[in-house]
């Protein structure tokens, strides 16, 4: 339910249905509300109100291009188009609910400022569950501009918005303080290849590879996903460890690798004691930041290399399908070849133990990784291969059903 915030006319309501019910009457009365997304925080009103877009633009201060909007279903999203692009509906169908937002043309009748000056729309279905519920519970799609001033970073705790914009919200759906991050990626729907006019969340090696579509600047080379727990320290060195090896190899740039977490927080950086070893054998980890594995992250994945047997079944519980192709690290050489080595081999934790404990860990994981090199190589291309021959099928045939699936300034 709202309650009073801790200014004079600005109320805070909880993610609840009862919250959610008060924010979406606050925007039938024309309000802006500011709500979390999966990537920022966003601020919503109503897309078919004028004088709230108006209020919007003014509150941001804001003088030019077209605020994206959120649905609550692809179904939805395409009642805003005046013709629906088959690109879309299979960038809908992989990768909605998400961080992907799609150019449409436009229907008439849109407000001008939900629309581009090419006579689009952009649109997307998020992957958090508040910004997918609040234009269900409304009945309208709503903008999701970033909650900043024009011209400044997007601010991630909702404090910092209620403090930012004392006037001219009605209310914050709480929520909680975000990581910085990207934003989502915008893609032109309207024709092939695909045009990335924005890269945020979803690189555009990733947009190739869930869709099976050609992309500009993008390719869709295999993938290796390397899991711990909080992304912090061994999947960080291993991901590091394993792009080094493909320089080594003249590789890099035909292989991508990734790392997340069956606990991570999408907050922060790895541990110091990490990035110190890495550095030592030439690995620099200091640019990478933690985050949750998805659902979406192990159906892209061709291999996906965990550090103990705790996380293959989290990984399996999260996507049974990726199951067979889980395997761990420290029998990744004799799992590939089809052998089962019998007793435990999980990777230990190094967190809070001393820095020889992380010399041992990245020493570990470059020894493995060395022994598996070209069998993970070659079962990654293949599995690429047989994916990007199905992906051809389905995009001859039709994508899975995207109905009910579920550009200034730092849009969310």
């Amino acid at each position: 339910m709202p309650d009073r915030g801790d200014r004079e006319g600005l109320q805070r309501f909880t993610s609840d249905e009862a919250g959610l019910l008060a924010a979406a009457e606050a925007l039938r009365r024309g309000g802006i509300v500011a709500y979390p997304t999966e990537t920022q925080y966003g601020l919503g009103a109503s897309a078919f109100d004028g004088a709230a877009l108006e209020r919007l633009a003014e509150l941001k201060g804001r003088t030019a291009g077209p605020f994206l909007l959120v649905t609550a279903s692809a179904d939805e999203a395409w009642t805003l188009a005046a013709e629906v692009p088959e690109a879309a509906v299979t960038i809908a169908a992989r990768c909605w609910p998400g961080p992907v937002t799609l150019l449409l043309p436009a229907r008439s009748g849109l407000p001008a400022a939900v629309t581009g000056p090419e006579g689009t729309v952009a649109v997307r279905v998020p992957g958090e569950r508040v910004a997918r519920e609040l234009p269900a519970v409304a009945g309208f799609p709503i903008t999701s501009t970033s909650a900043n001033p024009a011209g400044r970073e997007p601010l991630t705790d909702p404090g910092d918005i209620g403090r930012t914009f004392p006037h001219g919200l009605a209310g914050i759906v709480r929520g909680p303080v975000l990581a910085p991050g990207p934003p989502s990626t915008i893609v032109d729907s309207r024709s092939l290849p695909l045009r990335v006019v924005r890269e945020g969340a979803v690189s555009r090696n990733s947009l190739a590879r869930l869709t099976g579509l050609p992309v500009e600047g993008g390719e869709a080379i295999p993938l290796v996903l390397f899991v711990c727990t909080g992304n912090t320290c061994r999947s960080p060195m291993a991901e590091g460890a394993f792009l080094t090896q493909l320089r080594q190899r003249g590789l890099e740039g035909r292989i991508d690798a990734a790392s997340a977490g069956v606990a991570a927080v999408n907050w922060g950086s790895a541990v110091t004691e990490a990035q110190e070893v890495a550095w030592e054998e030439g690995i620099d980890i200091s640019a990478h930041r933690p985050r949750q594995i998805t659902p979406q992250m192990t159906q892209e994945a061709d291999i996906i290399v965990v550090m103990t047997e705790g996380q293959r079944q989290r990984v399996a519980l999260l996507n049974p399908m990726a199951a067979d192709r889980t395997h761990l690290l420290r029998r990744i050489g004799a799992e590939l070849a089809g052998r089962q080595p019998l007793g435990s081999r999980d990777l230990e934790d190094p967190i809070g133990r001393p820095l020889a404990a992380y010399r041992k860990t990245l020493k570990t994981i470059r020894g493995e990784l060395e022994k598996g090199f070209d069998r993970i190589v070659e079962q990654a291309s293949e599995r690429r291969r047989q994916v990007a021959a199905q992906r051809v099928t389905e995009n001859e045939t039709g994508p899975p059903d995207a109905g009910a699936a579920g550009m200034e300034d730092n849009t969310a």
